[in-house]
């Protein structure tokens, strides 16, 4: 079982709803679904810098049930269920340094980047 968190950018803050149909149709493989944007590849190296990639040699450590998923738009983490309480506050305060948005589609809840921190990232 994981724990799964979406992470995107976004100029407007979503409400639940449109978050959570932005996570569907980002977890189907759509594109064009959000902007693409710089601060997506940033957010990755960082959240990789701190939670390396599942490896077959780290498969027994790693937080990850699956490689973290990215493209330009988005990146989406299956955290397994019996890490998630330490490695999530982790990954949420580093989208928030980045000025994602992060979704977490089990409690429907969206989290927006503090207004100083996106405007320090380039943000609208």
């Amino acid at each position: 079982m994981s724990f799964d968190l979406a992470f995107w950018y976004e100029s407007s803050q979503s409400t639940s709803d449109a978050a959570a149909q932005i996570y569907d149709r980002l977890t189907d493989g759509e594109t064009g679904v959000v902007q693409a944007d710089p601060r997506v590849d940033a957010f990755y190296k960082d959240l990789i810098s701190i939670y390396e990639d599942l490896t077959v040699e780290n498969a027994e450590t790693s937080p990850w049930m699956a490689s973290p998923y990215r493209n330009s738009e988005c990146v989406i983490v299956a955290i397994s269920w019996s890490r998630y309480k330490n490695v999530a506050p982790v990954l949420l305060d580093v989208a928030n340094r980045h000025g994602m948005t992060a979704y977490d589609p089990q409690d429907r809840i969206v989290y927006h980047p503090t207004r100083d921190n996106s405007d320090a990232n380039g943000g609208s």
